[in-house]
C-alpha cells in the first residue's frame, strides 16, 4: 500500500511549485511581444495543448533540429529522471525511467518502457535506438501509460512521431562528416501525387570507424555502417478520411560493441593463470596466452580493447505502418495496422581478452502484428470520450552456439572444442479494449477516467545442449530434449485523474494509475527450471502536478511530484540447476518503493534568447527483495541493494540563441546534463558503479536565405568516459565506455 505520509509530502512539494510567482519582471522587459509557443502533443491519443493534459510528458521538437542531438538517446538531455543508454549492438535501448530499467534485446523478454512509433509499439528493446532522421517530434511520457498505450509502459512511453508528407514538391538533402572518419548523408523528397495525395521518399547512410584502439589485431573497434530506406504515401480519398501506408528497410552492418576487459583474480576464469590451481583443471602451464584479467592486461581500459577478434553483427529490420482516419458525424475514427520483421546474426567475444575461449554466434528472428481500431468524439457538451480495441501478436526464433571454450579443460593443444547450443522459439497474442473519458464537471474542474483490459497468452519452446567436451573430429552435440511451456494472464489497469484550472495560465492535476508488465519465459537458460514461467509486475502510481505559464507566456514551469510502489517485479536470481550447477532465471522476486520530484523551466529571455532547465530527484528502496542472488543455494534479505539505473538526482540545462542577419540567422544550442552515480549491475557489484558524470554539448550554425544551413558542433567537449559492464560469472566480465569527446560538421539545403 502506498504510506499516506509520501502523498502528503508530495502534495506538499508541488503545491509550493504552483505558488511560485517570484520572477523578476526586469529580467524580461516587455519592450518586444514575444511568448513561448505552444506546444501540441498526442499524449491522450488525440492533440491536444501540452499545459492542458494531466499527464507527466515532456515534447521535444526544435531541439531535434540541433545536429548534436543524434538519437533517441540524445532525449535524455532534456527531461528529469529519464536515462537512456545503449545495449551494445543492434540499437538496443536501455530505457530507465524513474528508477525503473531494462538492458536486455533478448526477445523473449518485455521491456517496462514503451517506443511507439507512429502509432506502432516497437515490441524489444532492440531497435529501439532510433536515429535522428525524418522525425518531427518526440513525447516522453512518465508513469504507467497502460490505459491508452497498453502492457509495458510500465514505467512510461516513448512516443515518436515521424514527419508527413506535405503533399507539394519539395527536398531536404543533408551531408555530414567529423571524427572517426565520419561520413553521413540523408535525404527527404516530397512530391504530390494528384490533388489530394502526397508521397515522402527519405533516406539515411551513416558510417564511421571504431574508436577503440586494439593492439592484439591491430585495428580499431566500434564500426557503425547504418542504412534506412522509406516511403510513405499519404492520401485524402474525401473530405471526411484520408489514409497514409509507410514501408521502410533498415539495414545495420555495425560492430557489435568494444569490449574492454574487466575481469578480476576473484571472480573469473579469464583469470586462470593467477589462479592456478584454484580452479580445477586449469594448470597454469597449459594457458600459452598469458593473463586474462584486467589487473594485468595493459592492453584494455578507457579507450582500449584487448579482444582477439571484432564482435560483428548483419541486422535487418522491416517496418510497416497503415494509418486510416475518418470522421463520421463528429467522431474520429482512426485504425492503425503495424507489422515489423527484424533479422540479427552477430558473433560475439564475451571473454574480453586475448584468450580464444568463450565465443558466441547466435541467429534472432522476430515478427510482430499489431492492429488497433479507436474513436474519439464527444458524447455531451462536457463528456469526452476516447475508446478502442487492440491486438497484438509476435513471435520469436533464437539460438546461440558457444564455442572456443576448450581451455576449460586444461589441455595444452587445441585437439577439439567445447560447445552449447541453446535455442527457443515463442509466440505472444493480446487482446485488449480501452476506454478513457473526460468529463467537465464545472469550467475550471474535469474529471478523466480510464482503463485497459488486456488477455494475454504465451508460448515457449526451448532446449540445450550439455556442456560437453568434443574430440577432435568435432563431432556436433546434439541439443537437449524440447521443453514447451504455456500461460496466459487478464489484468486490468485503471487510471484516475483530476484536473483543475486556477486560471487560465495555471493547471493543477493529480492522478492515480496502476499498470503491469507482461509475464513470460526467459529464453536464454540453459535448464528446464529457468524456462518455468515467471508472473506480470505491478505498480500503484500516485501524481500530483502543477503546469502554469508566467509573465505572459514566457516562462512555462511544470512539477509533478510522484508515489509508485512495485509488486512482484520481476527480477535476475540465480537457482540451482539440473546439471547441480547454478543458472540465472528471472523470477517475482521483490518488491520497490519509489518517489521523487520533476520540475521543467523553460523560459524566453529575449526575442534572441531561451533558455531551459529539468530537475529531477529519485529516492528508490527495495521493500522486500528474499532471494538467492549469489548462487550459493541460501535466499537472503536483499532489500538493502540499490536499484539499477535509478540516480537519485539528474539536472539538464540548456541555452538556445538566434541572431538575425542580413543573408539570414546565426545559430547557437549549448547543453549540459549531469546524473548523479548510480548502479547498473544487479547485486550492486562495485563493477557496476558509475560516478557521478557530466556532458556538455554544442553547435553553431548558419543560416542562409532559409535555403541553406552550415553548422558545426562537439559532443562531450569535456572527454568525460564511463563504462557499463557487465558479468559473465564465472567466466569473464567486460564493459563498454561510452564515446569520447568529437566533433563534426554537417551542410544541409532545401529546395
Amino acid at each position: 500500500m502506498i504510506k499516506m505520509n509520501k502523498i502528503a509530502a508530495a502534495v506538499a512539494a508541488v503545491g509550493s511549485i504552483s505558488v511560485v510567482s517570484g520572477f523578476s519582471s526586469a529580467a524580461f522587459a516587455q519592450e518586444e511581444k514575444i511568448a513561448l509557443e505552444e506546444v501540441t502533443v498526442t499524449a491522450r491519443k488525440r492533440a491536444e495543448s501540452m499545459q492542458d493534459v494531466p499527464v507527466s510528458v515532456t515534447a521535444i521538437s526544435t531541439q531535434l533540429d540541433n545536429p548534436a542531438v543524434q538519437s533517441l538517446q540524445d532525449v535524455q538531455d532534456y527531461v528529469p529522471n529519464v536515462s537512456i543508454d545503449q545495449i551494445p549492438g543492434n540499437n538496443g535501448a536501455s530505457i530507465s525511467i524513474r528508477g525503473i530499467s531494462f538492458q536486455e534485446t533478448d526477445k523473449s523478454l518485455d521491456p517496462p518502457a514503451g517506443v511507439i512509433l507512429d502509432g506502432v509499439y516497437l515490441g524489444v528493446a532492440a531497435g529501439q535506438l532510433l536515429h535522428n532522421f525524418d522525425i518531427e517530434r518526440v513525447e516522453v511520457l512518465r508513469g504507467p501509460q497502460g490505459t491508452l498505450f497498453g502492457k509495458n509502459t510500465i514505467a512510461g512511453a516513448v512516443n515518436v512521431i515521424r514527419t508527413a508528407p506535405t503533399k507539394e514538391w519539395g527536398a531536404r538533402v543533408k551531408v555530414g562528416a567529423g571524427d572517426w572518419d565520419k561520413r553521413e548523408i540523408s535525404a527527404v523528397l516530397n512530391a504530390p501525387v494528384g490533388e489530394s495525395g502526397g508521397v515522402k521518399i527519405y533516406s539515411n547512410k551513416t558510417e564511421h570507424d571504431g574508436y577503440v584502439e586494439n593492439n592484439i589485431i591491430n585495428e580499431d573497434l566500434g564500426d557503425v555502417d547504418y542504412q534506412q530506406l522509406g516511403a510513405t504515401f499519404a492520401y485524402d480519398v474525401t473530405e471526411a478520411f484520408d489514409v497514409a501506408l509507410t514501408l521502410e528497410r533498415l539495414e545495420d552492418y555495425s560492430e557489435v560493441g568494444a569490449w574492454s576487459n574487466f575481469s578480476r583474480t576473484t571472480d573469473s576464469i579469464a583469470c586462470w593463470s593467477t589462479l592456478g590451481g584454484a580452479v580445477p583443471g586449469i594448470p597454469v602451464a597449459d594457458v600459452p596466452f598469458g593473463s586474462g584479467c584486467m589487473e594485468f592486461d595493459d592492453e584494455s581500459g578507457e579507450g582500449k580493447s584487448s579482444v582477439n577478434a571484432p564482435n560483428t553483427s548483419t541486422v535487418t529490420n522491416d517496418y510497416a505502418n497503415l494509418t486510416m482516419n475518418w470522421m463520421v458525424s463528429d467522431w474520429q475514427m482512426t485504425a492503425i495496422t503495424g507489422h515489423v520483421d527484424r533479422e540479427e546474426d552477430f558473433r560475439v567475444e564475451y571473454d574480453a581478452n586475448r584468450n580464444p575461449f568463450l565465443h558466441v554466434e547466435a541467429a534472432h528472428r522476430y515478427s510482430q502484428t499489431s492492429q488497433e481500431f479507436r474513436i474519439n468524439g464527444d458524447l455531451t457538451d462536457s463528456i469526452n470520450l476516447t475508446a478502442g480495441v487492440y491486438y497484438w501478436e509476435s513471435d520469436y526464433w533464437q539460438t546461440q552456439e558457444s564455442y572456443d571454450m576448450w581451455y576449460f579443460f586444461g589441455v595444452g593443444d587445441n585437439p577439439g572444442d567445447i560447445s552449447q547450443d541453446l535455442t527457443g522459439e515463442g509466440d505472444n497474442t493480446a487482446y485488449s479494449l480501452f476506454a478513457s473519458v473526460d468529463w467537465q464537471l464545472t469550467d475550471a474542474l474535469i474529471l478523466n477516467l480510464g482503463g485497459r483490459y488486456t488477455q494475454e497468452e504465451k508460448s515457449f519452446r526451448g532446449s540445450s545442449g550439455e556442456l560437453t567436451y568434443v574430440p577432435a573430429d568435432m563431432v556436433v552435440v546434439p541439443a537437449g530434449p524440447i521443453t514447451a511451456m504455456k500461460d496466459d494472464w487478464n489484468e486490468f489497469s485503471p487510471r484516475i485523474a483530476l484536473q483543475y484550472a486556477l486560471n487560465p495560465d495555471v493547471m493543477l492535476f493529480g492522478s492515480y494509475a496502476k499498470g503491469f508488465k507482461s509475464g513470460g519465459f526467459f529464453a536464454r537458460t540453459q535448464d528446464v527450471y529457468g524456462m518455468q514461467s515467471y508472473d506480470p509486475e505491478y505498480v500503484d502510481t500516485l501524481e500530483a502536478g502543477v503546469k502554469s505559464e508566467w509573465l505572459n507566456n514566457r516562462v512555462r514551469l511544470n512539477a509533478t511530484a510522484f508515489v509508485s510502489d512495485y509488486s512482484d517485479k520481476q527480477e535476475d536470481v540465480i537457482v540451482p540447476d539440473s546439471t547441480g550447477s547454478v543458472s540465472t532465471v528471472v523470477r517475482n522476486a521483490s518488491d520497490v518503493d519509489i518517489q521523487g520530484l520533476e520540475v521543467e523551466l523553460t523560459a524566453v529571455v529575449t526575442a534572441n534568447l531561451s533558455l531551459f532547465m529539468n530537475v529531477g530527484l529519485l529516492d528508490t528502496e527495495y521493500n522486500e527483495f528474499f532471494a538467492d542472488i549469489s548462487g550459493d543455494g541460501i535466499a537472503t534479505d536483499n532489500s538493502g541493494l540499490v536499484i539499477r539505473n535509478a540516480p537519485e538526482k539528474t539536472l539538464g540545462i540548456g541555452a538556445d540563441y538566434v541572431r538575425d542577419l542580413s543573408f539570414g540567422a546565426f545559430t547557437a544550442n549549448y547543453n549540459y546534463r549531469w546524473r548523479d552515480e548510480y548502479q547498473t549491475i544487479f547485486g550492486n557489484d562495485p563493477l557496476g558503479l558509475v560516478d557521478t558524470t557530466a556532458f556538455h554539448n554544442l553547435s553553431l550554425g548558419l543560416n542562409i536565405d532559409e535555403k541553406y544551413e552550415v553548422s558545426l558542433y562537439g559532443r562531450n567537449l569535456t572527454d568525460e568516459r564511463y563504462a557499463r559492464v557487465i558479468l559473465i560469472p564465472p567466466v569473464s566480465n567486460f564493459g563498454q565506455y561510452t564515446p569520447p569527446r568529437h566533433y563534426g560538421v554537417a551542410f544541409a539545403a532545401d529546395f
